[in-house]
């Protein structure tokens, strides 16, 4: 029997598929967590599911659950899957690593790799484009750089981390910037300012071994969640491009990255010009649309790992179309909201309306199996839930709010006695 592998991470379209692909070859998988907000994972090829300490107030009883977790089940590989489980698992590397394969990069790598800041400098010493970028401590310091850009503008944490003020940022306007903060912000850590790179996000996912390539798969974005720029909820898998691999090839060279990474580009259909946006040293949110496609990159990975050649097919299933359902429908809800104040939200609406048919009939869930379709169906019913859940709060805030505010009016409108 093959030796079992842990998972961080609960995030179902991420740790469920790759569970999938090492279960279909016959390794054991556990998956673990740290996050309350992560739910536990119901699928045939899941053998145990873990709730371990918080790091944060406690890292050592953290590090301590994790190697006892190891110690007691056997587990030879740990398999973090998404930025949370990373940033733990870094702080804890070598002592995890005497232990098991840890499939991410090293500290140093991962410093540079965490921070878009210091990718960016990498990039740009390797001829790479990249947006132009600043960081800021304050809301005050946007409108300076914001003119000097052009709205629109992105403002993003420039370091991965467990706990963040919000993930990304779409600054359309001076008068947009006053609604987003109509009064001065000191973030709790530097953000990066960018400005705003029209094109298609474009995936480049790679694995290395040695500093040689040993796989190499693309994906372009079709939709995203928020629309505005964030996760792919609709995606499509296309032929690679030789400009994009070699820049990948180059930049994670420069970072001393191996294992399995994913490059992502954005790309200009018009003129076809690339611009760098970020690196992922972990599992990415689409990982089951390369699987869907014929290529295994876990199985891959874990191959390599264990010092077996990996049978990498020389193509793969391109035009094949991903959609996350339950990211969908989140999307889908937000640009309702949207659609009802001005903005572009219902252009957006009207356009996905149009396209809802054929982006769910000619499409492939993460989730879904018929086999196993128990964690397709919770992650949606969990979705609808927790719009419905969302939606009834914001709700009963307002109309709690609305009594105070029509008291208010009547004592000012009120008219004296005696003088009627």
């Amino acid at each position: 029997m093959k030796p079992p592998v842990l998972i961080l991470g609960a995030v179902p379209r991420i740790a469920i598929p790759i569970a999938r692909s090492l279960h279909d070859y016959g390794i054991p998988v556990d998956v673990a967590t740290f996050s309350p907000v992560e739910k536990s994972l119901c699928s045939h090829a899941i053998r145990n599911f873990y709730r371990l300490p918080d790091p944060d107030p406690a890292p050592s009883v953290f590090a301590d659950a994790v190697c006892q977790l190891i110690r007691m089940h056997e587990h030879d590989t740990l398999i973090p899957c998404n930025d949370v489980a990373l940033t733990a698992i870094v702080e804890h590397y070598e002592r995890f690593r005497d232990l098991l394969h840890v499939c991410c990069p090293p500290p140093d790598t991962l410093r540079y790799i965490l921070n878009k800041n210091l990718t960016l400098q990498v990039a740009e010493k390797c001829g790479i484009r990249v947006p132009r970028s600043v960081l800021v401590s304050s809301s005050a310091k946007v409108p300076e750089f914001a003119s000097a850009f052009g709205y629109p503008v992105i403002l993003k944490p420039n370091e991965k981390r467990r706990s963040e003020d919000f993930k990304v940022c779409l600054i359309r306007s001076a008068d947009h910037l006053e609604t987003v903060f109509p009064q001065p912000r000191i973030f709790s850590s530097p953000m990066l300012l960018q400005e705003f790179c029209h094109g298609d996000g474009v995936g480049v996912e790679v694995l290395r071994h040695n500093r040689t390539l040993i796989a190499a798969f693309q994906h372009r974005r079709r939709k995203e969640l928020p629309h505005t720029g964030g996760v792919a909820v609709l995606a499509t898998s296309e032929s690679t491009d030789p400009g994009l691999v070699h820049s990948t090839s180059c930049l994670l060279d420069a970072l001393h990255c191996d294992g399995l990474a994913m490059v992502e580009f954005k790309v200009n259909p018009r003129d076809g010009t690339s611009v760098l946006m970020e690196v992922n040293g972990r599992y990415w949110g689409s990982i089951s649309l390369p699987i869907l496609a014929g290529f295994n990159f876990p199985l891959f990975h874990w191959k390599v790992l264990h010092d077996e050649p990996p049978e990498v097919p020389t193509v793969y299933r391109t035009g094949l179309q991903w959609r996350w359902s339950a990211g969908y429908l989140r999307r889908f809800h937000d640009l309702m909201l949207g659609a009802l104040r001005a903005g572009s939200s219902r252009d957006v609406l009207l356009h996905d309306l149009h396209y809802l048919r054929a982006d769910f009939a000619d499409s492939r869930d993460p989730l879904w199996t018929r086999s196993d379709p128990m964690p397709a169906m919770l992650e949606v019913i969990g979705m609808f839930q927790n719009l419905i859940r969302s939606d009834f709060s914001t709700g009963y805030r307002r109309l709690s709010r609305r009594p105070a505010a029509v008291l208010k009016r009547a004592k000012h409108f009120k008219t004296p006695i005696g003088n009627s």
